[in-house]
């Protein structure tokens, strides 16, 4: 964290960069979520198409 402060929030203020340090953690926690989602979604939809195919096909 010693290179982040001192290089890239080091010359902004300490307010700004409080609030960009935010934002930044906001946008990381969506994109999370959002591939957890996804990755959910999808291992649900294989198991589901397997379940079908395993009882057309048996």
């Amino acid at each position: 964290m010693n290179f982040f402060d001192k290089y890239f929030f080091g010359y902004l203020p300490k307010k700004i960069g409080n609030t960009i340090r935010i934002i930044c953690g906001i946008i990381l926690i969506i994109l999370i979520i959002e591939i957890t989602i996804t990755f959910f979604i999808t291992i649900l939809l294989i198991g589901l198409i397997s379940r079908l195919l395993m009882i057309f096909f048996k």
